[in-house]
């Protein structure tokens, strides 16, 4: 475990992860956030980021590269690259060719080329290859994982190693986590960084300085006055809010914003995760929370695109949408996970699945 004194059980952690769970279906809800304006950006200040977070708050089995990486490879790779290729053919026999016209890559590949990036897509998570070829963006979470989970599991006691990985993590983060592929950086920059970032390795490292330095800024106020503290993610949000209704929110406002609203969210759950302890329905969905992570967006999609042919996009849709996704999602990871053959073909625990 990270530190003694920051730590969440089972119940607290499955709770937080529920909570979190529901964030992020309300950001892929495109009939939210095309209802409430700036709901989208503010979502995407902390609520991806913190998942990232989470698993530094219990205990970690210490391990060699080799456990580690075969096990995360199983886990976390495996079902990326199956989702992806799946999403990839259902996207091209739609479109009528793995081309994503709304990608947001601007490329016209074609024969050994499209082999050849689809291939490195695979290989390296690339956000933008990801939406290219399958027509989501999703997946990259499962890669960025990946790499930060073995991160995690092996360089702990490595002083040296853990050091730079944190330098490279905190470039990292602000590369990808805080400006998000978007200016300073042009798209082709960031694109690049990701074409040759193996593993997402270089995303994994930002995710894992995310986790390790939450962790060192929790415990620092761990035994002092939490009423201040734990609440300045309210306040920030206010002001977020209160800025983004001025139209004042400017890229570097919210790149701000994007850098602190993780550090501050967490801590704010945390104050609260014996209360959201109690809440069944949020550990239900904390425990299904990977499979609904992977099934949602489709959901989502489908949707919006109904609500769009309707003209039907307001908040009492989005509600409706909102409380839809999640229950089918729910549903259909519960049931995935009963059927183990297919659990073991979908969701691998171990190498031996």
């Amino acid at each position: 475990m990270e530190n003694k004194d920051i730590c969440l059980s089972k119940n607290e952690s499955n709770a937080i992860k529920g909570l979190l769970m529901f964030l992020i279906v309300l950001g892929h809800n495109a009939v939210f956030t095309n209802t409430i304006k700036g709901s989208f950006n503010y979502l995407y200040t902390f609520h991806v980021q913190t998942f990232f977070i989470l698993p530094f708050l219990y205990g970690v089995n210490k391990c060699c590269f080799k456990d580690s990486f075969v096990k995360n490879l199983v886990r976390l790779y495996y079902p990326f690259v199956l989702f992806f290729i799946m999403l990839s053919i259902l996207w091209g026999g739609i479109q009528g060719t793995l081309l994503d016209p709304n990608s947001l890559l601007d490329l016209n590949l074609s024969g050994w080329n499209r082999v050849l990036y689809f291939i490195d897509a695979i290989l390296t998570g690339n956000y933008f290859l990801i939406d290219y070829f399958s027509g989501f963006q999703y997946l990259w979470f499962l890669p960025v994982m990946f790499s930060m989970s073995v991160l995690r599991e092996t360089i702990e006691d490595r002083r040296k190693i853990k050091s730079v990985v944190l330098s490279i993590g905190l470039i990292s983060y602000i590369i990808f986590f805080v400006f998000m592929y978007k200016k300073p950086y042009d798209d082709d920059v960031n694109f690049f960084l990701m074409l040759f970032s193996p593993l997402a390795i270089l995303q994994g490292c930002g995710a894992y300085f995310l986790g390790r330095t939450s962790v060192k800024i929790m415990s620092r106020y761990n035994n002092k006055p939490k009423s201040i503290i734990s609440w300045l993610f309210v306040i920030a949000s206010i002001i977020y809010l209160i800025l983004e209704c001025m139209g004042l929110l400017s890229n570097v406002v919210l790149w701000c914003f994007r850098f602190i609203m993780p550090f501050l969210f967490i801590d704010f759950l945390y104050s609260l995760k014996g209360r959201l302890e109690k809440l069944g329905v949020l550990k239900n969905l904390g425990i299904y929370s990977f499979p609904i992570y992977i099934i949602h967006p489709m959901l989502c999609t489908i949707a919006f695109m109904i609500c769009q042919k309707f003209s039907c996009v307001n908040i009492v849709m989005a509600i409706v949408v909102q409380v839809i996704v999640i229950f089918v999602s729910y549903y259909i990871s519960v049931w995935l996970f009963r059927i183990e053959p297919l659990r073991k073909k979908i969701f691998p625990r171990t190498w031996e699945d």
